[in-house]
């Protein structure tokens, strides 16, 4: 099995894709997936390329979201050896946990699955439109159309996981996933509630002091969000109005421009700035640092006359 070392989050330890039932079913099968991303408490991304055979998913104790990147057409659900559905490139399926398909698969096809459970849906429902989670219920989706999910589908294609930084944006997304899913496809059924106005110049304040406390640290959304004991959702609009650019835009930029200051003081190693700084390493470092900058960081030095 691939192992995306790099584009693995660095936030806290959790169970690896293979110990998810649906991954097991997967790799079972003799599917590899071609990427995978670890997110907080327990959600993960992967990008699965299946050729043929069958594939079994036997009341996961998980939930998974899959959205199809191309010749979907390859993948059919069948039961009782009948086939129900046939894919197509952008269809979505939606696996809550405790159900059941069967699929046939008969030539190469891409997809991606997002895996998720019953905590992130009841905080979304919860936190997003004041629901009870007791009565949240998703619903079963197999080969659906959903233009909005194959959009973010498309997106996943495009995403280098590997990028400086884009654990954060990825759990970023995987929030908005989240809310896509509780808002269109469970027993809520409504659209997110309108977010109007901006943070307070208190709230401002606070959370500028804390992102640049922790900016050596994993943010993820949810954690952002709580010091202001908002919903993820309300969060994220609330700081694009304040702020003009997504949080882990913003979390980004404040780990630039710290890196910055501190390679203008001598004796500091370039990786030791990385690491302090939020980098996973001085190769992810060096290329956020020249995106940004347009040199790298030992040229910025150099030109710095600090060589």
């Amino acid at each position: 099995m691939h192992t995306d070392s790099e584009s693995a989050s660095n936030l806290p330890t959790q169970p690896r894709l293979a110990h998810r039932d649906i991954v097991d079913a997967l790799t079972t099968a003799g599917v590899a997936p071609q990427r995978m991303l670890e997110l907080d408490n327990g959600r993960a991304l992967a990008q699965w390329q299946n050729r043929q055979g069958e594939v079994r998913y036997e009341r996961p104790r998980h939930h998974a979201l899959s959205i199809y990147i191309d010749k979907g057409e390859h993948a059919r659900r069948v039961v009782n050896g009948k086939t129900v559905s046939q894919g197509f490139p952008g269809a979505v399926c939606l696996f809550p946990a405790g159900s059941r398909s069967t699929w046939q698969i008969n030539g190469q096809f891409e997809f991606f699955h997002f895996y998720f459970n019953d905590l992130d849906i009841a905080q979304c429902a919860e936190q997003t439109w004041d629901s009870d989670p007791d009565k949240l219920q998703l619903y079963e989706l197999y080969h659906g159309e959903d233009p909005i999910l194959a959009q973010a589908g498309k997106l996943l294609t495009l995403s280098d996981w590997q990028a400086p930084g884009q654990n954060i944006a990825m759990d970023h997304l995987a929030q908005w996933l989240l809310l896509q899913v509780v808002s269109r496809h469970s027993g809520i059924q409504q659209a997110p509630p309108v977010v109007t106005g901006t943070f307070s110049p208190r709230y401002r304040r606070l959370l500028q002091e804390r992102i640049n406390a922790q900016v050596s640290q994993p943010l993820t959304l949810a954690d952002m969000a709580s010091w202001v004991n908002l919903s993820p959702y309300h969060f994220a609009r609330l700081f694009r109005a304040s702020f003009g650019c997504a949080p882990y835009q913003y979390v980004q930029e404040q780990r630039l421009i710290r890196a910055k200051d501190l390679l203008r003081q001598r004796g500091n190693k370039i990786t030791a700035i990385a690491l302090s700084c939020g980098f996973n390493d001085s190769s992810q470092f060096s290329r956020a640092f020249k995106s940004r900058f347009g040199v790298t960081p030992s040229g910025y030095r150099a030109q710095s006359g600090l060589d």
